[in-house]
């Protein structure tokens, strides 16, 4: 079982972290620090360094919410802890790592593979075997439901992969005795229900919460329509 670091920093990573924790993830996490760096040297990065941060060895480090000057010390922490592959997460756009493809550069030459996916929860399948392990269980939704195919109620809801953050299982229970029969209106319910749990950005310049909405409406669709419509 692949062991997991996280390093995370304000609400959307504590926000994550605690979810993962919470949800089956606890035995695989080995450690959990809150990178407050604001800024690091471009020359030597390492001298920033905080001296109370732990380098555990893990197979794969979640990077979640740090600042964007703090990003030259995640390869250090991925090479230091024999990381094979770092997830991180672009939730925000203010929170894109500064040198990101320098970063990204580094890390392939440490050997490191390493992924931004634009939310988490769009993570689907990976080439990389660590991090197809975390997005088995955590990434882009998934639901089974069963249905009352004549009255067009959903009656029950499984979870089959949840959003790293929760908002998946959150919702799920919410759907049980809602009309389908009307689709643009179950949708907007269903959208509406995503936006007052996700934490996302917000923007007109870049929607990714809108884009987090859209792909758990799909998600729910997809069960409606191509025949997910049984507990196995």
């Amino acid at each position: 079982m692949d062991r997991i670091y996280i390093l995370y920093h304000g609400s959307f990573g504590e926000l994550v972290m605690e979810h993962l924790a919470m949800s089956g993830l606890a035995d695989r996490i080995v450690s959990l620090y809150d990178l407050k760096i604001t800024s690091v040297s471009l020359d030597e990065p390492e001298n920033d360094m905080p001296e109370d941060i732990p380098l555990p060895k893990c197979e794969l480090l979640l990077v979640l919410g740090i600042l964007p000057k703090a990003g030259d010390l995640v390869p250090i922490i991925a090479e230091r802890t024999g990381a094979k592959a770092v997830l991180w997460p672009i939730d925000d756009p203010n929170l894109i790592p500064e040198g990101k493809y320098s970063i990204e550069e580094e890390l392939k030459k440490k050997g490191i593979h390493v992924e931004f996916p634009e939310p988490l929860c769009s993570l689907d399948r990976s080439d990389n075997e660590v991090v197809n392990s975390f997005a088995e269980f955590f990434g882009k939704p998934e639901f089974e439901l069963r249905v009352n195919a004549k009255n067009k109620v959903i009656e029950a809801v499984k979870v089959i992969r949840d959003t790293p953050c929760g908002s998946a299982s959150k919702v799920a229970p919410k759907l049980v005795g809602k009309s389908y029969n009307d689709m643009k209106s179950f949708e907007e319910q269903v959208g509406q229900m995503h936006d007052n749990e996700c934490v996302a950005y917000m923007g007109p310049e870049r929607p990714v919460m809108q884009q987090a909405g859209r792909l758990l409406i799909d998600a729910i669709k997809e069960a409606l329509l191509n025949g997910k419509s049984k507990f196995s």
